[in-house]
């Protein structure tokens, strides 16, 4: 394999049969016990000198470690080495059930070198891993330990769970501020994470929507020396960029991670294969007259994140971009609740109105948005998805989808005047979410509807607010909601950005350091009167949602920063919001506690959360 290439990457080790002590595919072994058995090409003495821990250096480390896609049996686990050797490197990893490695489970040896940028990321299915469990992990290099990571494994298939606790997030611009809320994040007592897309932004300085940040964040140069990724180097850079933060790499330590992409980590409102922002580079431009076909572009993008995301999907960098890799997939937690995470990137089709801002933003529409028969989704996944929300034996069906599907509007009274909007207009806010989709987000819902599925819940990111309402089959049905049922498909929580520029900022021009208690005015009360089946919605802020899931009711609990324009910050619960099974309704049970507005001094004295 020589410098460790992708060739092979994805399948690492697969067996399950119940003789086998060790398994080996690709660039890894693993083994249980303490010696390593013959036939892998690891000698007892190779074995001693690679599990040696002389001292914990996460200097080696810089990216720290990194879990994902948790199964009853099984897990990914991720890393990369400071390394500039040219031939291949092999990293030891060791499992185990305390946090000082006094009881391991698992062993194993990695490749990887300069082909896969020393990233390491090691596929575990194996008998030894026991449902709902605890487990703690590590590398180790030349006798270098990693710093310890932790992460739980699924419930078994039909288990009876009592109770699951969870966060999600997305969309944390690391050029627009500190990672304050992940900070907290990190600390929160939880079984999993759900990163629902935008881990990276592919631009360091887009006039649209970053500028204004802190100077200690500003990413002033691409290895390419264009101002957004172009090259596998370029994404590469911003992944190992964005991973340093420590607030970050302390989340992923602590808890196992579930992540889909949205836009940015390829090209601002992609769809396909096609920047809708940019022109590609001349590499790229195959296609006359098509100045935005960027498949190479997409290829680096998909590649870089296969290295760098810790998710246990397939990649087979033959197939060509829109098929070497596919990141839809399901979790099931026992009998209470099943997770299924869809890509609305890969197979989208073109925005309805045109690719340009004004076709898509602050839009009255083009009437395609309403009657064409674009897909978000493609007929595949559509089809796949359907299938596993219809058919899931699971209290609690939960769809991770990346971009809003509740219809969102605004009043031209709302808005800067300097946009030209009609003041007694209503128009789109974004017509690159499932607004745009319209025909087909009716089609979903409505089967989903006729199939009388229950307690149906959609998580989302994205637009970088938080949000709080119901999903309907036809938004033009404007009754009152109690009365409304037949046309209710399912409840919608969107969490607010980590840094990212929220709605606010972007309308009011602002750039983001605000505090608790900041009235948005006319903005934030257009939402709720133009759109009646949102019933929360705040954009001033930035933070995360956690879930508590029982048999008996979901709570969605929101939570904000004080800031991201320092390190400091303080957090507090902004809304909390139950729903009872089998009820379609949204319940605010937000503890009773005025609002507080911190003044600038006591945002100085507030918690010390790093950088």
């Amino acid at each position: 394999m020589g410098d460790g290439g992708l060739s092979g990457w994805d399948e690492f080790f697969l067996s399950r049969k119940d003789f086998l002590r060790y398994s080996v595919a690709g660039t890894v072994a693993v083994w249980a016990g303490t010696a390593a058995p013959g036939g892998l090409g690891v000698s007892e003495a190779e074995a001693r000198d690679l599990f040696a821990v002389r001292r914990v250096n996460p200097a080696l480390f810089p990216q720290s470690v990194a879990s994902g896609d948790p199964r009853p049996d099984g897990i990914v686990l991720w890393t990369r080495i400071a390394s500039r050797a040219t031939g291949t490197q092999r990293v030891a990893y060791e499992v185990a059930r305390d946090a000082r490695f006094r009881s391991k489970v698992l062993r194993g040896v990695a490749q990887t070198g300069r082909g896969r940028d020393y990233t390491v990321k090691v596929q575990l299915r194996r008998r030894e891993l026991e449902p709902f469990t605890t487990y703690y992990y590590r590398f180790i290099f030349n006798g270098n330990a990693s710093r310890t990571g932790r992460f739980k494994t699924l419930p078994a298939a039909g288990a009876d769970i009592e109770r699951l606790r969870f966060g999600y997030l997305s969309c944390q611009d690391y050029t627009n501020g500190y990672y304050t809320a992940l900070a907290y994040l990190a600390e929160e007592d939880l079984d999993f994470v759900v990163h629902l897309g935008d881990y990276i932004y592919e631009t360091t300085a887009a006039e649209e929507f970053q500028g204004g940040g802190p100077p200690e964040r500003a990413i002033p140069r691409l290895p390419s020396g264009n101002p957004q990724a172009e090259t596998l180097a370029d994404y590469r850079f911003l992944y190992r960029k964005y991973k340093t933060d420590t607030n970050l790499q302390r989340v992923h330590e602590r808890f196992a991670t579930i992540t889909i992409w949205d836009d940015h980590e390829f090209a601002n409102d992609c769809h396909q294969v096609w920047d809708t922002d940019r022109e590609a580079t001349k590499e790229d431009q195959t296609r006359p007259g098509t100045p935005n076909y960027a498949p190479l572009r997409r290829e680096n993008a998909n590649r870089a994140w296969a290295e760098f995301v810790p998710a246990g999907v397939p990649y087979d960098a033959s197939k060509g971009p829109l098929e070497e890799i596919r990141i839809y997939r399901t979790f099931k937690f026992g009998n209470l609740l099943e997770l299924v995470m869809t890509d609305e990137r890969l197979y989208r089709d073109e925005h309805p109105c045109g690719p340009n801002t004004p076709d898509k933003y602050v839009t009255p529409g083009c009437g395609a948005e309403a009657t064409g028969d674009q897909s978000m989704l493609g007929e595949t996944q559509k089809r796949w998805f359907l299938d596993r929300i219809k058919g899931s034996t699971s209290r609690w069906k939960l769809w991770g989808n990346e971009t809003m599907v509740m219809e969102f509007k605004q009043a031209g009274a709302a808005l800067p005047e300097e946009l030209g909007i009609e003041r007694d207009a209503k128009v789109y806010v974004n017509l690159d979410q499932w607004d745009g989709f319209q025909r087909e987000r009716e089609e979903i819902l409505r089967e989903i509807k006729s199939a009388g599925v229950e307690d149906f819940v959609i998580i989302t990111g994205d637009i970088h607010s938080y949000l709080a309402g119901y999903a309907k089959l036809d938004y033009n049905d404007q009754l009152p909601l109690a009365a409304d049922g037949e046309n209710i498909a399912g409840v919608c929580f969107v969490c607010g950005s980590i840094t990212s520029s929220n709605l606010v900022e972007l309308a009011t021009r602002g750039q983001g350091n605000r505090l608790f208690g900041v009235n948005s005015g006319a903005f934030s009360a257009g939402i709720t009167a133009n759109n009646p089946h949102i019933q929360f919605f705040s954009s001033e802020s930035h933070g995360y949602n956690l879930m508590d899931v029982t048999p008996e009711r979901i709570v969605c609990t929101m939570k904000e920063v004080s800031t991201i324009r320092q390190p400091r910050a303080t957090l507090r619960t902004l809304k909390v919001f139950e729903v009872a099974s089998g009820t379609n309704t949204i319940t605010d049970v937000t503890p009773a506690a005025p609002p507080r507005v911190f003044s600038p001094q006591e945002l100085g004295e507030a918690q010390e959360v790093g950088s």
